[in-house]
């Protein structure tokens, strides 16, 4: 047994010491990683697109000096010299790997590469009074090649047992064992626990500098902002087939996806119901400061035995007359995003999703329930006060009640298949709909040493008494709809109708890089949560730590 694992350390050893190249299909979808290169891609002489994300790995590479971005976290003092002896190669060999290097990195110059991590994410907290103690233990590995000059390929997969506060349990309670953004639950043991796992996948080809065809099983985001409220990767994995065209100031995306809605009243195991998602985002750079994109999407029920609309492939039409001379069975939303760069070092960027506007209902009442739509105002500056890698975001979102919900299956039903979900949980903000919220970031790292603030602030409202008041994505917006106004009774909705709830939360973490290849934090921090209702309060002052690869962004925020 001594000598197979003996020989094991061998051939991984040799293997490793081949090359360190790095080989990604894209960049990692996760805030921190991406305001590495967000500085540079938005100087005023790029002409970068940076909406559709996760970045193309090609794309950054052409327009950003990754080797001076990452070489800030080279370790000044690396071991090299503990001699010629077998026990000093392995001290060596190891420290790299732990601090620097990918476990596993073959090369051949650019016919083949192929690098192998473990990732990890070893966490414990507990409330200040101790009463609500929490962990996670994920176990998991990424790998990722190359084969020759545009064909990338990418899989991971991660196992995980976790606690979480009562209110995240909550949540996963009344989203029917659905965890936020990982899927599908079942108990871990007899513990309050819960076990679910997530993989992902994805080949990426690029026959030419105009075209890129991507098929993954992951989440994609658009927008500049913390949040999205057009498509955000709140919610779990998803097929999809993804293609990018570039020209002149241009880039064109079709993207075709297939969601997931969880049984609610109890899913038992077997096949989940499934959705279509077809979308069109058009990004335009009107100059080299100012960005304007168009955004359309359509989601169609795909229960009853119906089949795909095979009208949605056309890559090039307008989806919504499509759909309307269908018959209008299908849930259609369209938006506008933008950003303009005020300098080198700071911008502006904004959304507008609109689900359903009618401007003749506008001018006969104020707030018609079927007036849906979403905004998002943000400023974005690096350097604050000419301090090097000192970051301030802020931004603001609200979300008009019913919006992405759609009328249910039948004239009674509570529960729609066309919502725009995925896996009970909401494609656009965690919030769902009727909410308002601020939301400020305060960040700075020197070298591998990273200190994170950010603070937000929401209102929204939540259903009372058996009343639909907007908030919960997945009802139809036909089921017991709130009537605010007995005379006018379509009229009179504004954000927070309902259960007036009001949300502070804070989080404030300091953290090491341990390894810059798959983000490996060493990381402490302290959250508060401050929710409110007029039945009541619950508040969380909760202490955590831990040791994690972070590459996936998960939202607890809400």
């Amino acid at each position: 047994m001594k000598a197979k694992v003996f020989s094991l350390f061998l051939i991984v050893f040799q293997l490793s010491i081949v090359s360190s190249s790095f080989s990604q299909v894209n960049f990692a979808l996760n805030h921190q990683l991406n305001e590495l290169i967000e500085k540079d891609l938005n100087r005023l002489d790029q002409n970068t697109h940076t909406s559709f994300r996760p970045f193309i790995y090609q794309t950054v590479e052409k327009n950003v000096n990754l080797d001076s971005i990452y070489g800030q976290f080279k370790r000044e003092n690396t071991p090299n010299t503990l001699g010629k002896t077998w026990w000093g190669k392995a001290l060596n060999w190891t420290s790299r790997k732990v601090f620097d290097e990918d476990l596993v990195a073959i090369s051949k110059k650019d016919d083949f590469k192929f690098t192998i991590n473990p990732l990890f994410d070893f966490a414990y907290g507990s409330t200040v009074n101790g009463q609500n103690k929490t962990f996670t233990n994920t176990r998991g590995f990424i790998v990722e090649g190359q084969i020759g000059k545009n064909f990338y390929f990418s899989s991971s997969y991660l196992e995980t047992q976790a606690q979480f506060l009562p209110y995240i349990d909550q949540f996963i309670n009344n989203a029917n064992a659905v965890i936020p953004g990982q899927g599908r639950a079942k108990p871990f043991k007899d513990t309050v626990g819960y076990d679910f796992n997530r993989a992902n996948g994805l080949i990426s080809y690029s026959p030419n500098k105009h075209f890129n065809f991507q098929l993954g099983h992951d989440k994609l985001f658009i927008g500049d902002g913390y949040r999205s409220l057009l498509l955000s990767d709140n919610s779990f994995n998803y097929p999809f087939v993804k293609i990018t065209t570039k020209f002149w100031n241009i880039e064109y995306t079709n993207l075709y996806t297939q969601f997931g809605q969880v049984g609610f009243g109890g899913q038992q195991d077997g096949l989940i119901p499934k959705k279509f998602g077809n979308f069109h985002y058009l990004s335009w750079n009107v100059t080299k400061r100012f960005n304007f994109s168009f955004f359309e999407a359509i989601i169609s029920n795909a229960s009853n035995n119906r089949s795909y609309e095979i009208q949605y492939l056309n890559p090039v039409i307008f989806l919504r007359p499509v759909e309307f001379n269908n018959g209008s069975p299908d849930n259609s939303l369209m938006g506008f995003t933008s950003k303009f760069k005020l300098n080198n070092k700071s911008y502006l960027y904004g959304q507008l999703l609109i689900d359903e506007f009618n401007l003749e209902k506008l001018k006969e009442a104020p707030g018609w329930w079927g007036n849906k739509w979403g905004l998002q105002l943000g400023m974005k500056t690096f350097d604050l006060f000419k301090i090097k890698n000192l970051n301030l975001q802020l931004e603001a979102n609200a979300v008009r009640p019913y919006t992405y919900s759609h009328t249910g299956d039948s004239a009674t039903a509570k529960y729609s298949s066309s919502n725009y979900t995925n896996y009970n949980q909401a494609l656009g903000d965690p919030l769902g709909s009727n909410f308002v919220e601020g939301l400020v970031f305060l960040n700075y790292h020197y070298k591998r040493f990273f200190i994170e603030s950010r603070i937000s602030y929401a209102v929204y409202g939540t259903d009372t008494a058996g009343l639909n008041f907007g908030q919960n994505v997945n009802l139809s917006y036909n089921y017991n709809r709130a009537i605010i106004l007995p005379n006018n009774p379509e009229f009179g909705y504004q954000i927070g109708e309902g259960l007036r709830n009001t949300l502070l939360y804070t989080d404030v973490k300091v953290a090491y890089l341990v390894n810059p290849k798959t983000n490996l934090r060493l990381e402490v921090g302290w959250m508060t949560r401050e929710h409110s209702t007029p039945l009541g309060t619950d508040n969380v002052n909760y202490i955590y730590f831990g040791l994690r690869s972070a590459l996936f962004n998960y939202y607890y925020d809400f």
